[in-house]
């Protein structure tokens, strides 16, 4: 049996990417996770709490995932090819997080925004070095690093929105069209993937 905190947090997720953050009521939480909806003050402060954790968990998560590719990997294609995985299997492994991630930073607070916003940032900034040294090494054709970022990530990001587990292709085999269609597109005319 999961620790109650937990069942607290998965009924967030459930409604706030179902429903949205300020259409779901913190009883309706309280409902499914099998509580009174007193009891989750015991948990959790206030039902921003809940959305700030729901938020900062996934971005850490993938902030710390995007460093460890950085720092193992020297090879610029190798790490955009593993960049590009680990975006698309944590974007469908966790598709109702990262769609409140991607959805609800207008309900956060506005003490609580730039925390998260600076989460986001730090993210940004990783493929911004990615890009940027692949660029350097003569590897990648040199592109305007901020925007070529923001493309991958919407691209990567968007498989959450279609992708279906039963569907006809696999999470794998999507990373392979995506990495043939991003690296094709960096690479310049002389390099062979």
């Amino acid at each position: 049996m999961r620790p109650m905190r937990d069942s607290i947090l998965a009924a967030a997720v459930q409604l706030f990417a179902e429903y949205g953050y300020h259409a779901a009521p913190l009883r309706d939480i309280a409902r499914i996770a099998g509580i009174q909806a007193a009891s989750i003050y015991h948990h959790y402060p206030n039902k921003q709490a809940l959305l700030v954790e729901i938020m900062a968990t996934q971005m850490q998560h993938l902030n710390q995932s995007l460093e460890h590719i950085l720092q193992e990997h020297q090879d610029s294609l190798v790490r955009l090819d593993a960049a590009i995985a680990n975006h698309i299997r944590l974007h469908t492994m966790y598709k109702a997080e990262f769609f409140i991630v991607d959805t609800e930073i207008r309900a956060l607070d506005p003490e609580n925004r730039p925390y998260i916003l600076s989460l986001r940032d730090t993210y940004e900034q990783l493929w911004q070095e990615l890009l940027r040294t692949g660029m350097e090494q003569g590897i990648f054709r040199t592109s305007d690093v901020k925007v070529v970022s923001y493309a991958i990530i919407a691209l990567c990001t968007e498989v959450a929105t279609w992708f279906k587990p039963e569907g006809r292709l696999t999470v794998q085999q999507v990373i392979v069209l995506y990495r043939q269609l991003i690296t094709h597109g960096l690479l310049l005319p002389d390099q062979s993937v």
